[in-house]
Order: structure tokens, then sequence, then C-alpha cells
């Protein structure tokens, strides 16, 4: 992982958004993946890593600088629109990771940050 390709590293962020990514978002859609004991479990594993997988190639925070412009674009606009319905954090995440759930304040925070973003 190249640091200075990270979504905090080619954008600015404030700190309270920072918090919502690290908290919610990063474990699944970035390179910096905690993997907890049980996703070394088979079947859960199965489960587990293609999630991630499909997380990461969806949107790697990790891997932003690489983005072009418009994937850039697409991907805010997609990131408001994941919080706002609700869809991310994935359901089955949070069922165990309680702490990464959005509250309706944060879910603004993120999405007016996102449609700040866009004129980077």
């Amino acid at each position: 992982m190249d640091p200075s390709q990270t979504i905090y590293a080619t954008l600015p962020m404030p700190a309270e958004a920072k918090a919502v990514f690290e908290r919610s978002c990063k474990n699944c859609h970035s390179d910096e993946t905690s993997w907890p004991w049980y996703s070394y479990v088979a079947p859960v594993s199965w489960v587990i890593a293609r999630d991630v997988h499909q997380a990461r190639k969806a949107m790697n925070l990790s891997e932003w600088g690489g983005y072009s412009a418009n994937q850039k674009t697409d991907k805010l606009e997609e990131i408001c629109e994941q919080v706002t319905n609700g869809d991310m954090p994935d359901r089955k995440y949070t069922l165990i990771h309680r702490p990464a759930r959005l509250t309706a304040k944060e879910r603004d925070l993120i999405c007016q940050w996102s449609e700040d973003s866009r004129e980077y």
C-alpha cells in the first residue's frame, strides 16, 4: 500500500468524517482490513473474504489516488447514496460491529463531505 494514494492523502477530509470512515468503512473498503479470529474459520471465512474482496473492488480507500476524476466523482456520489439508503455499512457487518452503525448526523456529515469533495 502506498500511503500517498489513500483517500486521506489525496482529498481533504474533516476529522469527524475521517473518524466515521475509520470506524465504519475502512475495515472492508481498504487494504487495512483487521481480520478477526472468526475470519479464519470456514465457512464464515469464505463469506468474509468474498465481502471484503467485493467491497475493495467497489471502492478501495487505500487506492483512491489511482481513480480517474470521473471514477472519484461517481464513488463520492455513491458513498452518499449508500449511506442514505442504509446499504452501507453492510448490515451483516454492523450486526457484529455495532459501533460501525451510522447515526443520522453522521450520514448527513458524510453526504455533505462527499458533495463538497466533488469539486476537487
